[in-house]
């Protein structure tokens, strides 16, 4: 199998990659593609949910020769006590294996919505040591926009397996303590909630638990982005600006259940923000455990 970093020469500084430039490399047979798409669904009580996108993958069509990253399952703990924290390295490395990841793959993903769950691989990847993997920007609905073609059923399902072993980066997550440390002013970083400004504030919400982790700013993935979809850095750099980030930072992302947060640490990583670090049970773990406070109303002022 050839060597990724050639495939990438004109796109080394950035995590994304244009549907034009997966079109004009889609014949490279390192590239692998992952579809991380979701099912958004209600539950009985009225509230969003999101299902396997796995029959969304085979009816709605997908990228041709594109494998199916199931988030709810293979790219998550589907025994972890909160939804979609990261999954164990043994586990994972039977899915990769399964997928057909080798060490030198170069692996795009994508997905039908955001553009976080995509990103969510991309983060789940590298923070198990697979720096090989980027994002396509705009979805698939860019793909579809630039005249790529679909395909429908199973996909590539005969991959053989994949070589790639996961091993845990230590600096890709953090857990409650950490966050704890910097709400109490015992760890210096800055505290950012990807989530949209009602469910920061909590006016969205009717969950008596609602609002933000005190002391915490309000960066909203989906204002990252353009009209298309894409990620839009002059906007990021706005955002960081107004919420005082710096380079130099050390930013803990965090969100309802670590998707949206992927979703900011890749914007944040293609405008030069590179510190980020992942609260992986975000909210759905913070507010499991009633002694831990929650703030509504604007974020700080700086």
């Amino acid at each position: 199998m050839a060597g990724a970093g050639s495939a990438m020469s004109a796109e080394r500084s950035s995590n994304l990659v244009s549907a034009t430039w997966l079109r004009k490399h889609f014949d490279r047979p390192e590239l692998l593609i992952l579809d991380a798409r979701v099912g958004p669904a209600e539950t009985a009580g009225g509230k969003l949910t999101y299902l396997s996108g796995r029959p969304g993958f085979q009816g709605d069509g997908h990228i041709p020769g594109a494998r199916f990253a199931d988030l709810n399952d293979g790219f998550s703990d589907p025994d972890g006590a909160f939804l979609f924290t990261r999954p164990r390295a043994e586990a994972f490395a039977r899915v990769v294996r399964a997928l057909g990841i080798h060490a030198n793959s170069l692996v795009v993903a994508y997905d039908s919505l955001s553009g976080a769950w995509a990103a969510r691989v991309w983060w789940v990847l590298r923070g198990f040591g697979h720096t090989h993997v980027r994002v396509l920007d705009g979805g698939l609905k860019a793909w579809i926009e630039a005249g790529g073609k679909l395909e429908f059923g199973a996909g590539d399902v005969s991959a053989r397996p994949g070589d790639f072993v996961p091993v845990e980066r230590p600096d890709a997550y953090v857990g409650t303590t950490e966050v704890l440390d910097v709400v109490a002013g015992r760890r210096v970083a800055h505290l950012i909630c990807a989530l949209p400004r009602g469910d920061f504030t909590g006016q969205t919400s009717l969950d008596p638990r609602r609002g933000h982790i005190p002391g915490s700013y309000n960066m909203p993935f989906r204002d990252m982005l353009d009209a298309s979809g894409r990620i839009d850095l002059a906007r990021v750099r706005q955002h960081a600006s107004r919420v005082g980030l710096d380079r130099a930072d050390e930013i803990l992302l965090y969100c309802g259940g670590g998707i949206n947060a992927a979703g900011l640490a890749l914007a944040l990583s293609e405008a030069g923000y590179g510190a980020a670090k992942i609260y992986d049970g975000s909210l759905n773990e913070w507010k499991a455990n009633p002694a831990l406070k929650l703030e509504t109303g604007p974020e700080r002022t700086q």
